[in-house]
């Protein structure tokens, strides 16, 4: 199965006083850097979607700390990692997912088999990602992806492997700018998601400086910028 990944990375981050959740560093490594090694173990190439600290992925690169290249808007370094935002910024996670979808649809290969779909603010998504492509993988044809449900029920459709057919169509439902402010609920509701147990804390996510605590998330330092150089 040819996976293809997107993450989101643009959200306001209005209960972390609009800190970048993207840069947040647990061990060293933003969360956007581990949410893309976390994409790549799996996918043939990522796109970032949103407006981020571009420069940081790059010296994350550069370092060597990340598998890939990057493609920063038109200009590509190489074709592992591509960078774009949804227009309107901060448009809701369907119109990111639709400006990723759309940057993968543009680039040189076919979109592959599936799209893993994952928000940038999970530090242990790494654990359940090879869980959801197996999930897919042994599934029925008439599935249209795997989908991670928490420990309280909740599915997490940005935690979810799509089949690229069935999110294709579900873009299409939607005219052009539709999908701006909408919910992922809006846009998945209709397709067939095969329900994956998360693992413990693999989608513990950072919305408040309380799970940045809980979660070892921190502001990166001086030296840590610095290092990334």
């Amino acid at each position: 199965m040819l996976i293809d990944a997107v993450i989101l990375a643009g959200g306001r981050s209005a209960r972390l006083g609009s800190v970048a959740k993207s840069a947040l560093q647990v061990g060293g490594r933003s969360l956007v850097e581990l949410t893309v090694s976390a994409a790549l173990g799996v996918s043939r190439r990522c796109v970032v979607v949103g407006p981020i600290d571009l420069a940081e992925l790059d010296r994350a690169v550069s370092a060597g700390r990340t598998p890939g290249n990057v493609v920063f808007g038109d200009e590509a370094f190489g074709d592992s990692v591509l960078v774009t935002r949804e227009e309107p910024p901060f448009a809701g996670p369907a119109a990111a997912l639709e400006a990723g979808v759309r940057k993968l649809a543009a680039a040189s290969a076919p979109l592959g088999d599936a799209v893993l779909v994952l928000a940038c603010d999970m530090p242990a998504i790494e654990r359940q990602v090879p869980v959801l492509v197996a999930a897919l993988a042994a599934a029925e044809a008439g599935v249209d992806g795997a989908i991670t449900v928490d420990a309280s029920g909740r599915r997490q459709p940005l935690a979810c492997l799509y089949r690229s057919g069935a999110l294709l169509d579900a873009l299409a439902r939607f005219s052009p700018g539709e999908l701006v402010g909408r919910s992922m609920r809006d846009l998945i509701g209709e397709l067939d998601l095969l329900p994956v147990a998360g693992l413990p804390s693999a989608t513990d996510d950072v919305d408040t400086w309380e799970d940045a605590a809980r979660l070892g998330a921190t502001l990166p330092t001086r030296e840590m910028k610095e290092g990334a150089r």
